[in-house]
């Protein structure tokens, strides 16, 4: 797997890690401790930026988004991944949105909230683990 960045907030601690699997063709953002949503909001604007940039011209379909080391509630930035992120991922060929949901109880009340929102164009999965959204992608798209 490729590191692409770490997402570091203001106190210099990183809270994201972004990487592309290049053999099975997704981008993940490993998310870890604690962002404010404005954090989250940028991070998750580092993975539009890439898809835009190289994501479109691999045919990435995929972005995954490893929320087992986050200890936050982050359902205020839903309405936001929804109404305006997801179209502009779409726009650049994304075609899923894969969420592997925390223990962490808000963190994964988050993702069952993005879950519940996302619309058929551009469906959220909730995984327990990496190997099952590999195992989902790999259902989705025969070339995997």
């Amino acid at each position: 797997m490729n590191e692409i960045s770490r997402i570091k907030n203001e106190e210099g601690d990183v809270y994201a890690i972004l990487r592309y699997e290049p053999t099975k063709n997704y981008l993940l953002m490993k998310w870890i401790g604690f962002c404010t949503d404005d954090e989250l909001m940028q991070a998750t604007l580092k993975m539009l930026e890439w898809q835009q940039a190289e994501g479109q011209q691999r045919a990435c379909r995929f972005h995954v988004h490893d929320t087992k080391e986050f200890d936050v509630a982050w359902a205020g930035t839903v309405d936001w991944i929804v109404n305006d992120y997801f179209p502009k991922i779409h726009a650049a060929g994304v075609r899923y949105n894969i969420s592997i949901v925390s223990p962490d109880l808000f963190s994964k009340l988050s993702s069952e909230a993005l879950f519940e929102k996302s619309n058929p164009v551009l469906p959220t999965k909730l995984c327990e683990t990496l190997s099952e959204a590999e195992r989902f992608m790999a259902g989705q798209n025969p070339n995997f």
